[in-house]
């Protein structure tokens, strides 16, 4: 069983991916920004991180840049969930250790299948 953290300032893609998660026998810490993501990562034992890009008080990636520098936060698996998709982001998002990226919207299906590749 992995502990997932997502963090998202929708309360309807929490809600979708809250859903995915516990379905597939999974833990789910859910964050609206990323500030509150990093608080999350401070005080849990995380397996993978999905993150939106575009929050109030604190964006995806700088979310990232936080947890990077953290004990555990180097290697951790992250997810971009966003309705970006263009290059120059993808690329940001790589050099930052972004593992894959999630187009919103998307289906349960979509994040189980996300999910499952990351966990190999």
């Amino acid at each position: 069983m992995a502990t997932i953290l997502v963090v998202d300032d929708a309360s309807l893609i929490r809600m979708v991916a809250q859903r995915a998660v516990l379905e597939a026998g999974h833990e789910v810490i859910l964050a609206e920004n990323g500030a509150k993501g990093v608080e999350a990562f401070k005080n849990n034992a995380v397996d993978f991180i999905f993150s939106d890009i575009n929050m109030p008080v604190m964006g995806g990636f700088d979310m990232i840049r936080e947890i990077k520098k953290l004990p555990g936060g180097a290697y951790i698996p992250i997810v971009m969930l966003t309705t970006e998709n263009n290059d120059e982001l993808k690329n940001l998002g790589r050099e930052l250790g972004v593992k894959a990226w999630l187009l919103k919207p998307f289906n349960k299906e979509k994040f189980l299948l996300v999910l499952k590749k990351l966990s190999r």
